[in-house]
């Protein structure tokens, strides 16, 4: 029951069950000026879906970028949501599926439907060529991941600028 209690709250931060305005003072962006929002994900073992949900969320709202450049896995494949124009593999990233455990099996199975639910197609597809979500952990390479998300750019130091379209798409 915590599980689902927990999981409705983060609905409603999704403004799915309280006034939008509510939900875009909580999820106001705190972004220092000066600095690009480009999140690097790099050895990310997840956690509760809860929390990813929502940090997916705020990274949506303010505009970032994410940079997978190593394992994302469990609930950081949440971040596989994000428009294909905000993020960005190198050939390190990988992404780490299981069906979501921790909870009872009611709260599991909502987990795993609200993670089913926001992955792109291409990623449910991905999952179900392999027989859906199990117990077990099915790796995407980069190999797989790069067939339908860009490849960052090489250098060193990423900006907001360095990330736009037209440079993913090798413009």
């Amino acid at each position: 029951m915590k599980t689902i209690t927990k999981f409705l709250a983060a609905l409603a931060l999704m403004g799915a069950l309280i006034p939008a305005s509510s939900a875009q003072e909580l999820l106001r962006p705190r972004i220092h000026p000066g600095a690009a929002n480009v999140k690097t994900i790099s050895g990310d073992r997840g956690g509760y879906v809860i929390e990813y949900a929502i940090r997916v969320l705020k990274m949506r709202r303010s505009g970032g970028f994410v940079r997978f450049s190593g394992a994302c896995d469990s609930a950081c494949t949440l971040y596989l949501s994000m428009p294909m124009s905000k993020v960005c593999v190198t050939q390190g990233a990988s992404f780490g599926f299981h069906l979501p455990y921790g909870a009872d099996a009611r709260g599991n199975q909502v987990a795993a439907n609200f993670m089913m639910k926001n992955y792109p197609a291409w990623v449910r597809g991905w999952i179900a060529k392999r027989g859906g979500l199990k117990n077990s952990i099915a790796t995407m390479t980069y190999a797989d991941a790069s067939r339908f998300l860009p490849t960052c750019p090489s250098e060193q130091r990423l900006s907001v600028a360095s990330l736009s379209p037209t440079r993913l798409r090798g413009g």
